[in-house]
């Protein structure tokens, strides 16, 4: 009799299992013959990381260090290998799937298991879990590479589920759920995402409180807040390493701001306001959420090969899979966020039926997401959250934070399909509840579907200098394309309620309801995914690799002369490709989060050519592309200063702007500026020209550079390698010797007369104690969970023994 029982209990968790994995099985077919997908975002990661991986299979140690982009920067927000990380380890195992397929099964569990901590129906529950899964964006951003942002969205689920299960049920488990799933949370390490995750276990807290208040349980409140704050805490320890290390260099990336002067006279703290907001969504674009080509859904082609601008392209020999269908405010996108009519009437059914405490809270939250992702187009409310909200001005895109509206929107289906299920709703209160949301949901595709020709211009920016019939044959496709989408929302907005009604007036049993809602959210969801991420986006393993041009063959043949040497690769976008990181020492490459000093000297100097910027990184060659045929040609460059040189003077400077503007005049051959704030590394010495002293680099790796060098008298050597003190250590002749900066991002040394060699080693400081602190923190709250369970289990055991 147990036994039969407890299959009952397990039999719709392992259906709802078995039903994510088919689901993604049939989705991810390619990948299951070998193929892989071209990930853009990949592609620059693999270039970003391939001298790193070189290094450890080399020497057997992480370098902590990437030498290949930028003329080099931290490896904290690329790829270190963290240690003691058991909790993330331990994780894997939802991976099972392999990439991308595990992506969306894990998204989808993690939706199903927050439910079933709230004690839903797991039959129930399997119709969100695919809403959320099935969220278009997901498959956009896999398309583009970006995977680690989607495993923050797949396991971010859980964090409010071990929040809920802690106010609601009990707080041990709860805590120690939030600790475990924060842990992995945090580790995958994309903040914007687990920072905007926040804003809805703010909104909850805030709700229990109220809550507490009113019931008088404050006490219980206080213990289940103080749990998850120790929680919190453990989380923060299990990634004690890697959180330790981007919060010390956070300061000195992009991110933190820059030291030099903006056109108002303040130094900047934090991203850039413009920079910030240049992804913001359109207050009319909101509405693809329910209708995804309703501004075009995409800047990557997106018309027809058949439709009325590919014959009209025709008379122009031109393809039409390179004219952006998207016509809307943002620079480009990959897709709209389409979240899904069916769970959009759903949702607003909640706002019409449900009680206060169970959907306000989730309203405001939503409201807030979708207000902030209007950026610049909301200026006032954005700089307002910009100025004044912690760390806010710390991420860029701020369209992003509609990632709440997409876990929101399930939720409240969930809700409101739970107090079906239950019969806990009137049914008056339900039909007209139902009616309304019909309305309101089905009356914007409505509105859309008959006035949306009228109400929109469908033009894109500077498209009014096409010819004509081009222009006219793209804002009649566009408009065509909405209309169809504003029509298949309709329909399904008009399904979804059929259903709803034939389960509240007990035309069907409640299995068919489910089937059906699965069915409908799926056919819904899954055409307008295949839009961004289908059989086709797949490729053979070999065309999803970074393969070397003739140029970069050239330059790897090239044994002359010292290592240490860098490319600049005029034939990509330099400072938006990693490509180049690849093969070479790059003075560009592909990230994010630059060191703001190197950001600086892009816009000041390499933007615009300074060739004696470029001299003094010792860019060697210089990848060319043939006007005429495109082929590519290397250019030697012989005025490249070297990978070390003594100069003849130092110029000292007051401020950072005046440091990095004397750059452009000053013959850092001969001279090196240096911050006044460095006088008293050369206190006593006086640089002077020597023509018999020299310096060379004998020796290059990631995280060691070796100088042997000869000076008939004491003098200053600038270094071709990128300032940064929070690891690197200078050595001479084996015993640790100070440095300083000079030329605003190189380093630079006095050295003694005579013959020397110059070692600099980098370490992450503090490493093993980090290491400590994260492995014991793992083992707490994993120790903490089995406790938590087995006391719950045992008192569970002992109440039913004594019924």
């Amino acid at each position: 009799m147990e036994s039969k029982q407890a299959l009952k209990r397990w039999m719709p968790i392992l259906v709802a299992l078995v039903v994510f994995v088919v689901i993604n099985l049939f989705y991810f077919a390619p990948q299951f013959d070998g193929k892989v997908l071209a990930q853009h975002d990949i592609l620059q990661y693999k270039g970003s990381v391939e001298d790193i991986m070189q290094h450890r299979a080399k020497y057997g140690e992480d370098p902590q260090w990437e030498g290949n982009m930028f003329s080099g920067m931290p490896a904290y927000l690329i790829n270190v290998q963290y240690e003691g990380t058991i909790i993330k380890t331990l994780a894997r195992v939802f991976y099972f799937l392999g990439q991308p397929a595990s992506l969306i099964f894990i998204a989808m569990a993690m939706f199903f298991f927050m439910l079933l901590c709230m004690r839903f129906n797991p039959w129930i529950g399997i119709v969100p879990a695919l809403a959320y899964g099935f969220s278009t964006y997901f498959f956009i951003i896999i398309g583009a590479g970006h995977i680690t942002k989607m495993l923050a969205l797949a396991f971010a689920p859980m964090l409010f589920g071990g929040v809920y299960y802690a106010f609601r049920r009990n707080m041990w488990i709860g805590a120690a759920l939030t600790g475990v799933f924060a842990t992995i949370e945090i580790g995958v390490n994309h903040p914007q995402i687990t920072y905007y995750f926040l804003f809805i276990l703010i909104a909850f807290w805030v709700n229990e409180l109220v809550l507490s208040i009113r019931k008088r349980i404050l006490p219980h409140f206080a213990k289940a807040t103080g749990l998850l704050a120790l929680a919190a805490v453990l989380a923060v320890g299990s990634n004690a390493g890697m959180l330790y290390y981007i919060d010390s260099h956070s300061s000195e990336t992009m991110r933190g701001g820059s030291e030099l002067t903006s056109a108002d006279g303040k130094k900047q703290d934090g991203l850039g306001l413009q920079y910030a907001t240049a992804w913001s969504y359109g207050k009319a674009e909101t509405f693809n959420m329910l209708i995804p080509n309703l501004y075009g859904g995409t800047s990557q082609g997106g018309f027809s090969q058949d439709g009325e601008v590919a014959g009209v392209l025709r008379n122009y020999h031109a393809d039409v899979s390179q004219v952006p269908a998207y016509w809307g405010p943002q620079p480009m996108t990959s897709g709209p966020v389409y979240l899904g009519a069916v769970a959009l009437l759903l949702a607003v059914l909640g706002m019409f039926v449900l009680r206060g405490r169970s959907k306000w809270w989730v309203f405001v939250v939503t409201l807030l997401a979708v207000l902030l992702s209007w950026g610049s187009n909301f200026m006032g409310f954005t700089e307002l959250f910009f100025n004044h909200f912690p760390m806010y001005n710390k991420f860029r895109t701020v369209s992003m934070i509609l990632v709440i509206a997409e876990w929101s929107v399930p939720f409240l289906m969930a809700v409101v399909l739970q107090r079906l299920w239950c019969g806990e709703l009137d049914r008056q209160r339900l039909m007209k509840g139902l009616r309304s949301a019909v309305l309101t949901v089905g009356g914007i595709a409505l509105l859309f579907l008959v006035f949306g020709g009228a109400l929109m211009s469908f033009s894109g920016q500077g498209e009014d200098q096409l010819p004509q019939e081009v222009a006219s044959a793209m804002r009649s496709e566009r408009a065509s394309m909405m209309r169809a989408d504003a029509f298949r929302s309709l329909l399904f907005v008009l399904l979804a309620a059929g259903v709803v009604w034939a389960f509240a007036a007990e035309k069907i049993k409640k299995t068919a309801f489910v089937l059906l809602l699965g069915v409908l959210v799926t056919a819904d969801m899954v055409p307008v995914n295949l839009r961004y991420l289908n059989g086709d986006t797949f490729v053979l393993p070999n065309r999803a690799e970074i393969r070397p041009t003739e140029a970069d063959r050239q330059i790897l043949a090239d044994s002359t002369g010292e290592p240490g040497y860098r490319v600049l690769n005029l034939s990509v976008s330099t400072f938006n490709d990693a490509s180049t990181s690849y093969f070479h020492r790059s003075v560009g490459g592909y990230h994010g989060a630059k060191l703001h000093r190197y950001q600086d000297l892009i816009d000041r100097h390499l933007s615009k050519m300074n060739m004696n910027v470029y001299n003094m990184l010792n860019t060697r060659y210089v990848i060319v592309p043939d006007q005429q045929t495109g082929r590519l040609s290397v250019q030697h460059n012989p005025e490249a200063n070297g990978a070390a040189w003594f100069v003849d003077s130092v110029a000292f400077v007051e401020t950072p702007d005046l440091e990095i503007d004397a750059l452009t005049t000053t013959d850092t051959k001969r001279v090196a500026v240096v911050d006044e704030r460095f006088a008293d590394a050369l206190q006593g010495v006086v640089p002077a020209a020597d023509s018999t002293a020299s310096i060379r680099m004998t020796e290059y790796r990631v995280n060691l550079q070796r100088y042997e060098y000869t000076a008939p008298a004491e003098g200053v050597a600038v270094f071709s390698e990128i300032y940064y003190p929070h690891g690197w250590t200078a050595y001479v002749d084996g015993e640790e010797a100070p440095y300083f900066r000079a030329d605003y991002v190189l380093r630079a040394m006095a050295l003694p007369a005579g013959n020397h060699t110059v070692e600099f080693r980098f370490r992450a400081p503090h490493y093993a104690a980090l290491t400590a602190v994260t492995r014991a923190c793992s083992l707490l709250l994993l120790a903490g969970l089995v406790a938590a369970v087995s006391v719950a289990a045992v008192r569970k055991r002992k109440q039913t023994e004594n019924s």
